[in-house]
């Protein structure tokens, strides 16, 4: 009995600390244009239609995904060098440009993720097979003629000061997104106020 007394005491130290701790959701809203004013929530996709593009975006993760789609039967360019968002803090982010296919979508992640390359943990393998090895045994140092005598192989983060990865700490500011398009000869541009919202 005095186990249970254990396990239940450290679930409400747990739950206290998660709570405390802040396991925070976010959720987003469209502030600009004031005619879209709207909550972007994680059920549904609110829907923006702007000639000749349809914009689905929804919150996932904490994150606003914004899919651009395509509609009409020629190719839509998305001008990086001309479009940009500005982040919360109020700096200037370049976009990567991009072509959205006839009757195709792209999608932009806010803020962007950064890319990770990691171990997925240990690996157990049962098999029957033949190998060839050029690995040499020595005694000595980890190293052999300058290179590392461990032949796993190792996952690293990658560590990129890009200027188009970001954090949005928290909710409050703004983020205001405006994307220029070319379609044939004919150049428009987007652009959108977001929030976002502590639920």
């Amino acid at each position: 009995m005095p186990a249970m007394k254990g396990l239940v005491s450290a679930a409400v130290v747990l739950f206290a600390f998660t709570l405390l701790t802040g396991c925070a959701r976010y959720e987003y809203a469209i502030t600009q244009p004031p005619d879209l004013n709207r909550h972007i929530g994680t059920k549904s996709d609110q829907v923006v239609e702007l000639d000749p593009l349809l914009y689905r975006l929804r919150t996932a993760d904490n994150r606003l995904v914004v899919r651009i789609y395509n509609q009409g039967d020629d190719p839509v360019e998305l001008l990086g060098e001309q479009s940009f968002v500005v982040d919360p803090q109020g700096q200037s982010r370049p976009l990567r440009g991009q072509t959205i296919a006839p009757h195709a979508f792209v999608k932009m992640i806010f803020p962007p993720m950064r890319p990770r390359v990691y171990d997925s943990g240990p690996r157990f393998g049962v098999g029957l097979g033949v190998g060839i090895s050029s690995r040499r045994h020595f005694r000595g140092g980890p190293h052999y003629h300058g290179h590392f005598a461990d032949p796993q192989p190792r996952y690293l983060y990658v560590y990129d000061d890009d200027q188009q990865y970001w954090d949005w700490n928290g909710a409050g500011g703004e983020m205001r997104l405006t994307l220029v398009y070319r379609r044939a000869d004919q150049q428009f541009q987007h652009a959108f106020g977001f929030k976002r919202i502590k639920k």
